[in-house]
């Protein structure tokens, strides 16, 4: 008897463990960010660019988890595209942080199918699929808050 409350205490802490470790999505390139954009038709797409390492990014991370939370599932599609050069710590950072949008670590052709000269970077398609924001550096919160209001009252940005 006592072993079942022990394995539930458990399976609660280790539940966020797993839950970080599922919005690991693995590796994409540019054509299947494109791919991911078309097929999101409808809804409105955030691409944010980032990586484990960049100060900015880290500060703007949670404005999107607290985006994804606000936005649902069937009007706004989030994607985490990581330019971390080492799996090793894009596996750890991914790990350790409570992403609820799936994350992927970019492939070399993401810096030139997207332009990415400087990160952070937030790219915005609305529900037609067309680019609506293109907005390199720190992203505040309350910005990708207007822009996402704009874009689901069909106002573009």
């Amino acid at each position: 008897m006592r072993i079942r409350p022990l394995m539930l205490a458990l399976a609660l802490f280790f539940a966020p463990l797993s839950l970080a470790q599922a919005q690991d999505a693995g590796p994409i390139n540019g054509q299947g960010v494109l791919d991911a954009v078309v097929a999101a038709q409808g809804k409105v797409v955030v691409i944010d660019f980032f990586a484990s390492w960049c100060k900015p990014c880290l500060m703007e991370i949670p404005e999107f988890i607290a985006a994804r939370k606000h936005y649902p599932a069937d009007k706004v599609v989030f994607f985490g595209i990581s330019l971390d050069q080492d799996p090793g710590h894009y596996d750890r950072f991914v790990k350790q942080t409570p992403f609820n949008f799936p994350v992927h670590l970019a492939d070399p052709d993401i810096l030139s199918t997207f332009d990415v000269k400087m990160i952070p970077k937030t790219i915005i398609y609305d529900a037609t699929g067309q680019q609506a924001l293109n907005h390199a550096g720190f992203m505040p919160g309350e910005m990708l808050r207007q822009v996402l209001d704009s874009l689901l009252a069909g106002g573009g940005k």
